[in-house]
């Protein structure tokens, strides 16, 4: 369906842009992403994305610090990071013609190109510095719903072990992931943590079903270059300016999952994630609990020299598990072509697979969705 809410005004002289460079790699990332956005069902999203890679050259600088980007965008997000910047000045009220667009597009509606373009490219120069802020700043997703995955692994190794689980959490933004044994989660007909929970993570399931098992908790703590603080306001709109703006049931369950970490902080420490899970891992592990190192979408911010260490930090510790102490690593990822969504885990407790990679799962990026292959024979 097609929202017409703005009269059919011709772009401003200065807004008009002249079609970008064949060869610019931001137009070439943007048509990637909103590819994507559609593949996701996501025309909103996707609408929003073939929008910018029209105008965003009305505002060179912005143009220029994504094309200028040292790196690959697709890894460090740049795009998403843009988006969210977009999502933001649309909550903020003070671009009331992108306000209109996107509070419609809760209800599935996608505005007229020409009418988006004109608002996109107003709020563009208008909003220059806190786009600008957004790009330059790390993404803060906080994806809740991507513990199912984490859930689902401690579930099947309780069916074989039952042991409470101490996680340790890369990446964790404002944490809210480390409350997880506070939420309802779904994992195929069984549910993890409080049934009662305002928190309902129901991903759709398929695949091989694992048997049903309890997912005890012992302790949770979490690291983050920059960490959110949930009882701040202006953190509290970050994380909801990385919701997709069509996804209204989304946007609902991260604020149940704040609403929950201001009542229950969970805590985040300020640093790297190697130097940090080094400490951690170098602390006494009690006996008969399962030390579980978990990341979701966090690899691919990682410089590779950080990447050898943690690989190096966990076969280091890895190498003193025994049945008693398992050390576990799971991490859902994007695979190295960025064609899928890994869920992958290595286990450690004195046997013969020690530290040996599974993908034990395929799932959707904001895990709406699991093809569930399990753990492999112990």
């Amino acid at each position: 369906m097609t929202l017409s809410i703005l009269a059919p005004i011709d772009p401003a002289p200065h807004y008009r842009a002249e079609p970008a460079e064949p060869g610019s790699r931001t137009m070439a990332q943007l048509r990637v992403e909103a590819d994507k956005a559609h593949g996701f069902g996501k025309p909103f999203v996707a609408a929003v994305l073939e929008s910018l890679e029209r105008v965003l050259p009305v505002v060179p600088s912005l143009l220029h610090m994504v094309e200028d980007w040292p790196g690959d965008l697709a890894p460090a997000g740049v795009i998403f990071r843009l988006n969210a910047g977009l999502h933001a000045l649309a909550r903020s009220g003070r671009h009331p013609q992108l306000q209109r667009i996107y509070a419609a597009a809760g209800n599935g509606l996608v505005p007229d190109a020409a009418q988006l373009d004109l608002a996109i490219a107003l709020a563009l120069a208008e909003g220059e510095a806190d786009l600008g802020g957004y790009i330059a700043r790390p993404t803060q997703t906080n994806e809740v719903g991507r513990i199912a995955g984490l859930a689902a692994v401690l579930m099947e190794l309780n069916a074989r072990t039952v042991m409470p689980s101490e996680i340790l959490e890369l990446g964790s933004s404002a944490g809210l992931n480390l409350n997880l044994d506070r939420y309802a989660c779904n994992v195929f007909d069984t549910v993890a943590g409080n049934p009662r929970s305002r928190v309902r993570i129901a991903p759709r399931w398929t695949g091989r079903k694992m048997p049903s098992a309890p997912v005890p908790i012992a302790a949770t703590r979490g690291v983050d270059l920059h960490p959110l603080d949930v009882a701040k306001a202006r953190h509290r709109e970050r994380l909801h300016a990385y919701v997709w703006p069509c996804e209204t049931a989304r946007d609902q369950r991260l604020s149940a999952a704040i609403a929950i970490a201001r009542r229950h902080p969970p805590r985040v420490d300020r640093g790297t994630a190697t130097a940090w899970l080094d400490a951690q891992l170098a602390s006494p592990q009690r006996e008969s609990v399962r030390r579980v190192v978990f990341h979701s979408m966090v690899v691919q911010y990682m410089p590779e020299a950080e990447r050898i260490a943690l690989r190096r930090t966990l076969a280091r510790a890895g190498a003193a598990a025994t049945p008693q102490r398992p050390l576990v690593a799971v991490g859902l990822e994007w695979s190295g072509d960025r064609k899928a969504v890994e869920l992958r885990v290595r286990q450690w407790n004195g046997g013969a697979h020690d530290g040996a990679a599974a993908i034990v799962a395929w799932c959707h990026p904001y895990a709406e969705w699991f093809d569930w292959i399990g753990l492999p024979d112990a």
